[in-house]
C-alpha cells in the first residue's frame, strides 16, 4: 500500500502535458531502436530502398493551434498546398523567421513547455510553434517478390514530428541531428500510398539543443522507404584491434545483429564478411551461422558464452586475425572494402550491405593520443553544418568543397559542434582522413547545469549518445564520442559517459563542461582535459588596468592557461583546446603561439579552432546577412560570422595563416643552417617535395629542386646553409621554400632572409621614369596624421574591449591645435598625441592616459582612379604584427578594389606590413610612391575610410567613395582573440611610453 501511495505521488509530482512535444519522458513512440548507418540491399546498392527526397506538399503555420487536424487522411484534398523541397529548412524558403541566438532559448524557459508566452517583442510571441505539415505519395512496387518487411527513415527533422502513412498514425519522434526509423510494414500496400508528416519546429527536445547557430525548422535530412526480407540483418558493428605492439597484425571483429518475422527461426541462414582491399583482392572471408546469432530458445550453453552472468558481454561474433594490414591514420587513410551478406539455406544472398573500413589502433598513453602506436596531435576545426542559401540541408558538393578546403589548409581533425553530423560527412572524413571528436546533439546553455543534474532528465540525455553511439559506431575516423556542449556537468553527463564507454571501449569520452575545481583534476568519467579559449603564457594588454598592477581584466582572467595545466603533476590525461582562437571576422592573431606551445609539451593534444565557417545567410538583395536582420528577436548580430572561411567557402588570409600554422612541414633558420621539421606523424618527409625560389628584390634570380631528407616523425635536420645560395648581398635577398605533397599540393611557403636589406632596396624597385621628389606640404593631396581604424569584431570583444575605450577617448575625432609649422597635438579627453613635422618625417609622442592606439601614423586621400597598386613587402594578403606569417616579402601587384575583404559585417582589413615601397597608378600614367627611410612601414589602400567602414553595419550598406584611402603607418596593433577570448599580446600593441617615427620618401608623376 506505501508503494502504491508513493508512485502515485511521484506520478501526481512529474509535469504532465497533453502534448507528447512537450513532455521529456515521450523520446519516441513506435520507433525502431538505433542503429548503424546503412542502408541494406539485395543484389545492388540501392535496390531495396526508394527515396522520398523531393517535392512533398506543404503547409506552413505559425502556431499548432492553425494546423489542420485531419491533414493526413487521404481524402484531404492538399493539391492547392504550396510544393517544398525535402530536405529543406522552412525559413529560407519563405515559410517563418530564422532566429539566431548564441545561447539561450527563442522561447520562454519552462522545461519542458515551449508554448509558454514570451516577451511581446520576442519573435516566438506571434510564431510560438511554427508547424509545418507535408504530403505526397509514393509507389511500392508489385514485382511479385516474396513478402518484405517495409521502413522508413527520416536522418534528421527539427525538432519533433508525427508520421502517419495511409491516414493511419504510425508514430512520433524527436531529436533534430539523430535518425529515426518506424516499421511500416502493416501501413503500406502495394502501388500508391499516402505519407503525412507534421513537424513542430520547438518541442521539449530544443532544451537540449541550444546550440550557438540559426533556430530553424523542417525536415533538414534525407527521408528513405526501404525494405528488407523476414529475416533481417539488422544491424552491425566493426572493430579493428591491434594484436601486437609493432601493428603488423590486427583482429577483425564483426557483431552482426540478426532479426526474424513471421515465425522464421533463421535455421540454415548464415552470415557471411568479405573483406577486401582497395585493389578488390580479398583479403578476409568469415561465415557465421545466423541460427546461433539469433538464439532463439535463448540456449543456456549460447548465453554463458555470449551473455555470462558475470563480467561483460562478448563481441566478435565473427572474427579474423589480418597480418600486416595498410594501417590508416589521417596521413594514409587506406581503406578496405567490407561487405556483409546474409544467405539463406539455398546459398542465395537475400541481404547485404557493404562500407570501407580502415585498420587503426587509439590508445591514451603517458598523456598522448597515439593512433597505431605514434603520437598525434590534433590541427582542427569545429564545424557547423551551414550553407548560406540551404541552411542547415548539406548537400554532396558542399561536404565534398568542405574536405578538400580542409585538406590543403593542412586541418587533420574536426569537431561535430555540436551534434552528430549527416551520415556522408564522416564517409568523407575516413576517405580524406580527417580524425572526427563526434559530439552528441546536446546542448543547455541557456540553462546552464540545471538539466543534467536532475534525473527526470537522464533518459533524454541518454537518448542523444545512444543514437549518435549507435549510428557511427563504423566510421573508422571517430576517435572521440563527445557528450554536447556548455551543458554543465551532472549526472546525466556520467550516464551518458557510462554507456559510451561500456558500449564502445575502443575510443575516448570527451566532455569540455566536465571540470575540476581550483586545480583538481577533472572528474575521471572524461578521457582528455578540455577547455574552451586558452590563453598563452605570454602576456596580454590589459586596457584600463594601471601598468605594474598585480590585476586583469575579467575579460583575460577568465581564460586558463593550457600549457599550465599540462604542467600540472596530479594528472596525466591529454589536454585539448576544444574550442580556440575565435575567427570572427578579422582575426586569428598569435595563432601561431599557441602551437609553439602545444609542441613544447607532450601532453598538449592541439585544438579545434572556432569555427570553420561563417553561419551568415543569403540574401539576393543584400548579400549575406546575420542575426537581427530578419526581424528576429532576441539575436546576437554577427556573433555567427566565426569562420575560418566564408559562408559561401571562398578563403581569406585567416585561411592561409591557419594553413602555414597547421604545417606539419616546417622550417627555422639558426644561425647559417636551415633545419626543416617534421611534424607528421606517421609519414616521413620522404613523401613530399621541395622547390626553392632566390628572390632578390622581388625578382625571382634562381629556383631549383630542394632535396627533403627521409626525417622521420618528430625529428629535424638541417637541409643547408643559408651562405650556400648566393645573390647579391647589397639587395634584400630572401630564400623561398615551397613544399608540396603527393597530389602536387601545396604544403607551405616559407621564407628567409639572405640579405635582410629590405629598407635600402625600395628605391631599386619598379622606379619609373620621371617621378618627382615631394614633400607632404607639396604634394598637393590631403595628408593627416591618423591614429584610428574601424574596429574589428576581436576589438569590440567580449566585453568592454578596445573599441569601447576607442569611442569615450574620440580617438576618431580628436581637437587638432597646431603649436607651431612643426607641431601639432591632437587631444583627447584625458590625454594627447604629439606631432613633430618635418619634410619627410613625424615622430609621434604620446602624453597623458591614453587607450591603446590601433595604429600610428597617417592617412593620403587621393583620387579613387588611383587604382594600380604595388608594393614591396609582406603579401599577397592583408597580414597584421601578430597574423603575417604565410604571407612573405615581395613586390606584389593588385589594385585598390581588390584590397578590401568584404566581411558581413564592415571592418579594418587591407593592412600591409614590412613595406618598404608602396606605389598607386591612375589610368592616365600619374603615380604616387612612397619609399621607406629608415625603417620599413606597414600600408593599406581602400577605397573607404575608416569612418566609412566603422559606421556600415553591413557591407551592402559600404559603397565605394570617390578617393583612394592611402593609411602609412610606423606602428600597428595586433588582432588578438578578443571575439570571444583572450586580447592582443602586449608585444604586438603599440608602446605608448616612447617616441614612434615614420620617415619616408614621397614620390610622384
Amino acid at each position: 500500500m506505501k508503494h502504491i501511495i508513493f508512485s502515485l505521488l511521484f506520478l501526481i509530482s512529474l509535469p504532465i502535458s497533453a502534448n507528447d512535444w512537450e513532455n521529456n519522458h515521450v523520446l519516441q513512440i513506435n520507433s525502431e531502436p538505433a542503429r548503424a548507418a546503412f542502408m541494406p540491399f539485395t543484389l545492388h546498392k540501392g535496390d531495396s530502398e526508394i527515396s522520398l527526397n523531393g517535392k512533398w506538399k506543404f503547409r506552413w503555420t505559425k502556431t499548432p493551434d492553425e494546423r489542420i487536424l485531419n491533414f493526413y487522411s487521404p481524402q484531404y484534398d492538399c493539391t492547392d498546398w504550396k510544393d517544398i523541397d525535402v530536405p529543406a529548412n522552412w525559413e529560407v524558403n519563405g515559410y517563418g523567421t530564422p532566429i539566431y541566438i548564441s545561447a539561450g532559448y527563442p522561447f520562454k524557459i519552462d522545461p519542458p513547455y515551449v508554448m509558454k508566452e514570451p516577451k511581446h517583442n520576442w519573435t516566438t510571441f506571434s510564431e510560438r510553434n511554427p508547424t509545418g505539415q507535408y504530403r505526397r505519395t509514393f509507389i511500392i512496387p508489385d514485382n511479385g517478390q516474396a513478402a518484405r518487411r517495409y521502413y522508413i527513415r527520416f536522418d534528421g527533422v527539427q525538432s519533433a514530428f508525427y508520421l502517419w502513412i495511409n491516414g493511419r498514425k504510425v508514430g512520433y519522434s524527436q531529436g533534430s541531428m539523430e535518425p529515426s526509423e518506424f516499421d511500416i510494414t502493416n501501413y503500406v500496400q502495394k502501388g500508391v500510398n499516402d505519407i503525412a508528416v507534421e513537424v513542430y519546429k520547438y518541442s521539449d527536445a530544443s532544451y537540449l539543443e541550444d546550440q550557438d547557430f540559426w533556430r530553424f525548422g523542417g525536415i533538414q535530412r534525407s527521408v528513405t522507404v526501404f525494405s528488407t526480407p523476414d529475416v533481417q540483418l539488422r544491424d552491425y558493428a566493426v572493430r579493428t584491434v591491434a594484436v601486437d605492439s609493432s601493428f603488423s597484425k590486427f583482429e577483425l571483429e564483426i557483431n552482426p545483429k540478426l532479426r526474424v518475422f513471421e515465425n522464421k527461426t533463421g535455421a540454415g541462414y548464415k552470415v557471411k564478411a568479405i573483406l577486401s582491399d582497395e585493389k578488390g583482392s580479398n583479403v578476409v572471408q568469415l561465415t557465421a551461422d545466423a541460427s546461433d546469432i539469433l538464439d532463439i530458445d535463448h540456449k543456456a550453453a549460447n548465453m554463458n558464452e555470449w551473455f555470462p552472468q558475470r563480467g561483460r558481454s562478448k563481441f566478435a561474433r565473427m572474427l579474423a586475425v589480418v597480418n600486416n594490414p595498410h594501417l590508416w591514420t589521417s596521413e594514409t587513410p587506406y581503406l578496405y572494402h567490407l561487405r556483409l551478406q546474409l544467405v539463406d539455406s539455398l546459398g542465395n544472398v537475400i541481404q547485404q550491405t557493404e562500407q570501407k573500413l580502415g585498420f587503426r589502433d587509439y590508445k591514451i598513453k603517458d598523456g598522448m593520443l597515439l593512433v597505431n602506436g605514434k603520437q598525434v596531435r590534433l590541427r582542427g576545426v569545429n564545424r557547423h553544418e551551414h550553407d548560406p542559401k540551404l541552411a542547415r540541408v548539406m548537400t554532396e558538393q558542399r561536404m565534398q568543397q568542405d574536405i578538400k578546403l580542409m585538406k590543403a589548409a593542412n586541418i587533420n581533425a574536426v569537431r561535430t559542434s555540436h551534434y552528430p553530423n549527416v551520415s556522408r560527412w564522416y564517409e568523407l572524413c575516413d576517405s580524406a582522413g580527417i580524425y572526427v571528436m563526434d559530439e552528441a546533439d546536446c546542448e543547455t546553455h541557456g540553462l546552464r547545469g540545471t538539466l543534467t543534474s536532475s534525473a527526470d532528465w537522464t533518459e533524454a540525455f541518454l537518448d542523444r549518445a545512444v543514437r549518435m553511439g549507435e549510428r557511427d559506431k563504423n566510421y573508422t575516423c571517430i576517435v572521440f564520442w563527445s557528450l554536447g556542449n556548455e551543458s554543465g556537468f551532472g549526472i546525466n553527463h556520467a550516464t551518458m559517459a557510462g554507456w559510451l564507454h561500456e558500449f564502445d571501449p575502443t575510443r575516448f569520452v570527451h566532455y569540455e563542461g566536465a571540470q575540476g575545481y581550483d586545480g583538481n583534476p577533472d572528474p575521471a568519467c572524461v578521457d582528455i582535459v578540455s577547455r574552451f579559449y586558452p590563453r598563452v603564457m605570454q602576456e596580454y594588454l590589459n586596457p584600463g588596468i594601471p601598468v605594474g598592477a598585480d590585476k586583469e581584466r575579467a575579460e583575460n582572467a577568465r581564460w586558463e592557461r593550457l600549457l599550465e595545466i599540462a604542467e600540472r603533476t596530479n594528472d596525466n590525461r591529454p589536454v585539448l583546446t576544444s574550442e580556440y582562437a575565435h575567427c570572427m571576422g578579422n582575426a586569428l592573431g598569435n595563432f601561431s603561439e599557441y602551437w609553439d606551445e602545444i609542441y613544447s609539451n607532450r601532453r598538449m593534444l592541439g585544438g579545434f579552432v572556432w569555427d570553420w565557417v561563417d553561419q551568415g545567410i543569403y540574401s539576393k538583395d543584400k548579400g549575406v546577412l546575420y542575426g537581427g536582420d530578419f526581424g528576429d528577436t532576441p539575436n546576437l548580430k554577427a556573433f555567427c560570422l566565426n569562420g575560418v572561411v566564408f559562408a559561401d567557402r571562398s578563403t581569406s588570409s585567416k585561411y592561409q595563416e591557419l594553413k602555414y600554422v597547421y604545417s606539419p612541414v616546417r622550417f627555422s633558420k639558426h644561425g647559417d643552417s636551415i633545419f626543416v621539421v617534421n611534424r607528421c606523424s606517421h609519414l616521413s618527409l620522404s613523401a613530399f617535395k621541395a622547390s626553392y625560389r632566390i628572390m632578390e628584390n622581388g625578382h625571382e634570380s634562381r629556383h631549383g629542386s630542394l632535396y627533403l631528407p627521409d626525417v622521420l616523425p618528430g625529428d629535424s635536420a638541417v637541409i643547408g646553409q643559408a651562405s650556400k645560395y648566393s645573390c647579391h648581398s647589397d639587395d634584400d635577398c630572401r630564400l623561398n621554400i615551397d613544399v608540396f605533397d603527393s597530389n602536387g599540393n601545396n604544403v607551405i611557403t616559407y621564407q628567409t632572409a639572405l640579405h635582410d636589406n629590405l629598407v635600402s632596396a625600395a628605391g631599386k624597385i619598379q622606379r619609373e621614369r620621371n617621378l618627382v621628389r615631394k614633400s607632404m606640404k607639396d604634394c598637393g593631396f590631403n595628408v593627416m596624421p591618423n591614429f584610428y581604424r574601424a574596429p574589428t569584431d576581436n576589438d569590440t570583444g567580449f566585453g568592454n574591449w578596445l573599441a569601447k575605450d576607442w569611442k569615450n577617448n574620440r580617438l576618431d575625432s580628436s581637437t587638432v591645435c597646431k603649436i607651431n609649422d612643426e607641431i601639432t597635438e591632437y587631444r583627447y579627453p584625458k590625454g594627447k598625441i604629439v606631432v613633430t613635422q618635418s619634410a619627410d618625417s613625424l615622430r609621434f609622442d604620446c602624453k597623458g592616459d591614453l587607450p591603446e592606439l590601433p595604429c600610428l601614423g597617417i592617412v593620403i586621400k587621393l583620387p579613387c582612379d588611383f587604382e594600380q597598386l604595388s608594393w614591396y613587402g609582406r603579401g599577397p594578403w592583408d597580414n597584421y604584427p601578430d597574423r603575417k606569417h604565410s604571407s612573405v616579402v615581395g613586390l606584389w601587384k593588385s589594385d585598390v578594389t581588390n584590397q578590401y575583404t568584404h566581411y558581413p559585417r564592415p571592418q579594418d582589413n587591407g593592412n600591409h606590413e614590412d613595406c618598404s615601397m608602396v606605389q598607386l597608378k591612375s589610368s592616365d600614367g600619374r603615380i604616387f610612391r612612397i619609399e621607406a627611410d629608415d625603417a620599413p612601414f606597414s600600408f593599406s589602400a581602400l577605397h573607404y575610410s575608416d569612418i566609412d567602414i566603422a559606421t556600415a553595419a553591413h557591407d551592402y550598406q559600404l559603397k565605394p567613395t570617390k578617393y583612394t584611402y592611402l593609411k602609412i603607418n610606423c606602428a600597428v596593433l595586433g588582432l588578438g582573440n578578443g571575439s570571444c577570448g583572450p586580447g592582443v599580446l602586449k608585444k604586438y600593441s603599440i608602446d605608448r611610453t616612447k617616441s614612434h617615427t615614420l620617415k619616408f620618401r614621397m614620390y610622384m608623376r
